[in-house]
């Protein structure tokens, strides 16, 4: 009965806030018309005569375009209303799919690749905003429930897109995206505004790491981006070319993956809260090393299904990680907090891919192999470095100026919360 409650998802959706209800809702629908093509755009890139390695720059110049708007991005969520950012940036994600639509080639995408991870500059006001509606107590598991909004689209669409594949071109499906995307963007209009933060002149714009703990954090974010993305862009070729898997069942197993994600998004942070959050961090991250093994030895769809599933765990962590950073320090900005340590993660994205579409040309598994390990190595830095429970007060400043967790408007909407990637959250297609 217990192990029920915790995976009762639209309980926990009942839970949270109006606000990050609706804020779910809209994410669900993004990631619903995303997960019609993501986990056969490498396919996709393929048949538009892109090479691994092609397909590795493809995501590489997408990872950058994310990180050179992540610290602007975290001084516009200090500045200015966080609601608007959410629809600016949501706005900014309608227009690639009808790009990729009109694609005649893998380097006509880029325009489109481009502007769409460009529109995740509203991510650090993506992160400032469930925090600002979240209480202390309730912030991981409201980061961990609003983000499992981001898998639980991809576990219901890649069935619809797998349907969708066999009847019509992948071309066509960029339409249908299209129209989620639109539809997404609407639900924003209803959330309430949270305006921005009192300035403080005393709070720098850009913070770096100020403690062991902090840097540890950092160390863990990049190393985390690299490896997963060493690999994890690059499965769906490998189903295709290296196991025979058609484009179909492809998209069915990218359900069973991203359905682990949702699960293990609630399930880490719950027990993040309740118990250790590096203990949390660790269990995604192995979790999702075996299951890198697994797809190696198996040949058989019903046999990858639950590694893939395994898989989704790799991401989970991530708003774990996150929802430390935001109950560290009272004294950060929202352009501090977020910006700088989004912008060092998503270079290592870029780095990770780069390198995963030069091994993968080489030898296939390598890239498992890889990441495999560092997975492994990463979950017992966590498992040593991060031992507090999500609801811990920080320990690293005595002071409380008005911040992100202080501000008029989190309070007010602290005492009204009962209980949460990637602003979009960064995702593994196009």
């Amino acid at each position: 009965m217990i192990a029920a409650n915790r995976l009762n998802l639209l309980a926990s959706v009942q839970d949270l806030p109006r606000d990050l209800q609706l804020l779910f809702l809209s994410l669900f629908l993004w990631t619903f018309g995303l997960g019609l093509y993501n986990y056969i755009w490498p396919l996709y890139l393929k048949d538009l005569d892109a090479t691994p390695s092609d397909i590795g720059l493809v995501f590489s110049i997408g990872f950058l375009a994310v990180a050179l708007t992540m610290i602007p991005g975290g001084i516009l969520a200090n500045k200015y209303e966080l609601k608007a950012l959410l629809i600016i940036g949501w706005a900014m994600g309608i227009p690639p799919p009808l790009m990729y639509y009109f694609a005649r080639s893998w380097f006509d995408v880029i325009p489109g690749v481009i502007l769409l991870q460009v529109s995740a500059f509203n991510l650090p006001a993506f992160y400032a905003y469930i925090a600002g509606a979240s209480s202390r107590e309730k912030r991981a598991t409201n980061f961990g429930i609003t983000w499992a909004s981001f898998p639980l689209g991809l576990v219901f669409s890649p069935l619809v897109g797998s349907a969708l594949v066999s009847l019509i071109p992948v071309r066509q499906i960029f339409l249908l995206t299209f129209i989620f995307f639109t539809v997404s963007t609407f639900f924003l209009f209803f959330m309430k505004p949270q305006p921005p933060l009192v300035r403080n002149p005393q709070t720098p714009r850009l913070e770096v790491p100020r403690s062991r703990k902090e840097g540890t954090l950092l160390l863990y974010l990049v190393g985390a981006a690299i490896a997963y993305s060493v690999t994890i862009p690059f499965i769906p070729l490998y189903l295709h070319d290296t196991v025979g898997l058609q484009p179909p069942i492809i998209q069915l197993l990218g359900a069973g993956q991203a359905l682990g994600a949702a699960v293990f998004g609630i399930i880490l942070g719950r027990r993040a809260d309740a118990h250790s959050r590096g203990g949390a961090i660790a269990l995604g991250l192995a979790s999702s090393s075996i299951g890198l093994f697994g797809v190696l030895l198996a040949r058989n769809p019903f046999f990858l299904a639950p590694m893939v599933f395994l898989i989704g765990g790799a991401r989970a962590p991530s708003p774990i990680a996150y929802s430390i950073l935001s109950t560290n320090r009272h004294d950060a900005s929202r352009a501090g907090q977020y910006g700088f340590y989004l912008t060092l993660e998503n270079l290592g994205f870029v780095a990770g891919s780069s390198v995963g579409g030069f091994l993968y040309t080489r030898d296939p598994t390598i890239v498992f192999y890889t990441t495999s390990a560092l997975f492994l190595a990463l979950a017992i830095l966590a498992a040593l470095g991060f031992r507090g429970r999500g609801g811990s007060a920080p320990v690293e400043s005595k002071s409380e100026p008005v911040s992100l967790g202080s501000s008029p408007t989190a309070k007010s909407l602290e005492r009204h919360a009962d209980s949460v990637p990637f602003g979009q959250f960064v995702h593994v297609g196009a």
